[in-house]
């Protein structure tokens, strides 16, 4: 078995680092599912700094772009919630289909 490299253990040191500054500041907030937070600081992290820029910029994209469609979805549909059922699993279906057909950042558009 291979140790691992000073590299990789300050990688993963900087990354527990900033997961626990998520965690803490989102408990600060009294945010009612803080672990997020620190599971979206994981998500992120790449040890090379044009990857996490570029997954931050799609990632705030695809929020931007979910947040579009469920204020065209819910208002239109909340008075039939079969159908507001049916079109949030269709819109995620495509999400999920969009993602995994490209496995670059630019697929965090659409997870």
């Amino acid at each position: 078995m291979k140790l691992p490299s000073f590299g990789e253990i300050s990688f993963s040191l900087k990354s527990f680092a900033a997961a626990m500054l998520a965690l803490y500041i989102a408990f600060s907030m009294d945010l009612p599912r803080p672990f997020w937070a620190m599971l979206t600081a994981y998500i992120v992290a790449h040890p090379f700094s044009g990857a996490v820029r570029s997954k931050a910029i799609y990632r705030v994209i695809g929020t931007v772009l979910g947040s579009v469609v469920t204020l065209l979805l819910v208002p239109n549909l909340v008075n039939a919630p079969e159908l507001l059922l049916l079109a949030l699993a269709l819109w995620i279906s495509l999400c999920i289909y969009l993602s995994l057909l490209d496995r670059t950042p630019r697929s965090y558009t659409f997870s």
